[in-house]
């Protein structure tokens, strides 16, 4: 048996489709499709979410290699004040906690209205809580180490004022993906893509 033929139907055409949402999330991700928060500038909306959420909804497998090469490209292109990816990093977790309940809520409820209602609040729920922690946690080092304020103690207490502000704009991107996904493929399953 030659190794072609030791391939399961449809696993090339899978690979290919995870390969170019997988691409399609790194453009969306590109500073010219950011679109900023208004009450604070430095949170931006991008859409890269949206294929993000495809893949997880595709494949559970598969997505953490997309998730990766998410990261690795976006890291290596962008310049981090503090010389560290972890501005990406924690865009990446903020990524995993929308798209990974979205995908298992869909594939259990499929795309009826309890799946929908699950994925959006599971979506919503898991990216704010595990966004406001990380921004309690990581957020006051970056901004001493990106020399926005001198002291930890400074940075804790901006950290604090801005969790109201983090919190609106994790839970309507949340929504914003949870949505257009649910769309996506609504429209992909009617067109007998999946």
């Amino acid at each position: 048996m030659s190794k072609t033929q030791s391939f399961k139907p449809g696993y090339m055409p899978l690979f290919f489709n995870i390969v170019g949402l997988t691409a399609l999330a790194i453009v969306l991700k590109l500073k010219v499709f950011e679109i900023p928060y208004p009450p604070a500038p430095f949170l931006k909306y991008d859409l890269s979410g949206i294929p993000l959420a495809i893949i997880a909804f595709m494949s559970l497998k598969a997505y953490p290699a997309s998730l990766f090469v998410y990261f690795l490209v976006h890291a290596l292109m962008t310049a981090d004040p503090a010389g560290l990816p972890i501005g990406m990093a924690v865009k990446a977790l903020a990524e995993l906690s929308t798209s990974v309940p979205i995908a298992i809520a869909l594939k259990k409820k499929e795309l009826g209205k309890t799946g929908v209602v699950l994925a959006t609040i599971g979506a919503v729920v898991s990216r704010v809580a595990l966004m406001t922690l990380m921004n309690l946690l990581v957020g006051p080092y970056w901004l001493v180490m990106a020399r926005w304020t001198k002291t930890y103690e400074q940075a804790y207490q901006y950290t604090l004022l801005l969790i109201p502000h983090i919190v609106v704009f994790n839970a309507t991107l949340a929504l914003i993906v949870a949505f257009f996904t649910v769309l996506t493929l609504k429209r992909l399953k009617s067109s007998g893509m999946i």
